[in-house]
């Protein structure tokens, strides 16, 4: 009895802690006093609507040094008219090229967009 009970705790743990791994970090705010937004030089921070967030935007065409995938280090969102623009953490770099940069509008695609944090 005691050994099962082992088990089935060990994989409710191991359960939890995917769980947890597989939620992306929250989007974190920057502030727009440029004394506290901790933003880097490589971006600004910036407020993206509808929601009305305040997040630090890389300048168009350009990301952060990560994988494509790390959606809590890097995203897009559904701001109207800047769905090209990526987000970053404040302190956050912006100095890596997206892959295809030269298309204005249509740049950064390979960016994952998080709704939740337009």
């Amino acid at each position: 009895m005691k050994s099962i009970l082992a088990v089935v705790f060990t994989l409710l743990n191991i359960l939890l802690f995917a769980s947890a791994a597989a939620t992306p970090p929250a989007c974190e705010a920057c502030d727009p006093n440029p004394n506290n937004n901790k933003c880097d030089i490589t971006t600004s921070c910036i407020f993206t609507k509808p929601n009305g967030q305040l997040h630090c935007a890389c300048r168009a065409g350009y990301k952060a040094n990560a994988p494509n995938t790390d959606s809590g280090t890097h995203w897009r969102t559904l701001f109207a008219g800047q769905e090209y623009r990526v987000f970053v953490r404040p302190g956050v770099k912006c100095d890596t090229l997206c892959d295809e940069w030269w298309l204005g509008p249509q740049s950064c695609k390979e960016i994952t967009v998080r709704p939740e944090c337009s």
